[in-house]
This record gives structure tokens, sequence and C-alpha cells, in this order.
């Protein structure tokens, strides 16, 4: 069975959509958790932004290389054997990555036991995972593996 047409498998492309993935998410939180320095209050202690953005790239590049992308191999030997002739392959890849990051977040949670915010960490994930499809069938488009003949 040739795995040629499934774009979503190649694993230089998961890579690296794992760590654009990261890199984003990073960029968006920081940008979120910043406070101007007009707006700061004098007793509170505030980290910058370049610590915001090392801290949170760690912690995502672990998810997504660790996490993410293993679960992703998963998914994509199991929607390899439904490719042939399914007119709804992209919303089947779709639902299957939401469902991906729903794992991933109860690994996640359980793994930092830490169920307190578990719907807060299991939707970051779930965008994330979609984050980490679109990255990743990006690169597969763009940088094209070589046929073996």
């Amino acid at each position: 069975m040739t795995t040629n047409n499934l774009r979503a498998n190649r694993p230089s492309g998961k890579i690296v959509g794992a760590i654009f993935t990261a890199i984003l998410l990073t960029i968006v939180t920081g940008l979120y958790r910043y406070v101007p320095v007009d707006e700061r209050l004098a007793d509170v202690h505030y980290y910058s932004f370049g610590y915001t953005f090392t801290i949170t790239l760690l912690i995502n590049l672990a998810i997504f290389l660790f996490l993410i992308m293993p679960l992703s191999i998963l998914v994509d030997g199991l929607l390899m054997y439904r490719r042939r002739n399914n007119k709804y392959f992209i919303l089947l890849l779709t639902f299957e990555y939401c469902l991906l990051g729903l794992i991933g977040g109860v690994i996640f949670s359980a793994f930092i036991l830490n169920f307190d915010t578990f719907t807060a960490q299991t939707i970051y994930i779930t965008v994330g995972s979609l984050v980490f499809l679109a990255f990743q069938l990006i690169c597969n488009r763009i940088f094209p593996t070589t046929r073996r003949k």
C-alpha cells in the first residue's frame, strides 16, 4: 500500500510543523499575557516578554514534539486505510486531529497532575493540534519529498 497521496504523514513536515506551531502559539500567548508598562501596577511583579516567550516556547516544544507529533503519526496511520474513495477526507482529518487534541489535553493534564485548568489546557492543545495540522500540510506542499521508483 502506498502512502504517496497522503501528505500529512511525512516526518519532515511533522517536525517543521511542530516547531512552527510551537513558535506561533508562543508568540500569541506571550502577546496575550504581556502587560504594557503604562498599565502595570506598582506593587505587582511582571515577567518580561523574553522570559515568558522562553518558558512558553520550551513547554510548547515539549507538547508538540513529544506528545502531539507521536499521536499524529498514529492518527495518520489510521487515516491511511480510509483514504481511498473518501470524499469527506478533509473533514475526517480535521475531526481526527480535534480528537487528537482532546486526548493530548487529557494526557498532558494527567502528566502535570493539574485538573483544575483541564478545560483550558484541552482547548489550547486542541487548537494547537489544528494549527499543527495546517502547518504540517503547508510544509509538505512547499517541501515535497522525492519519490522512490
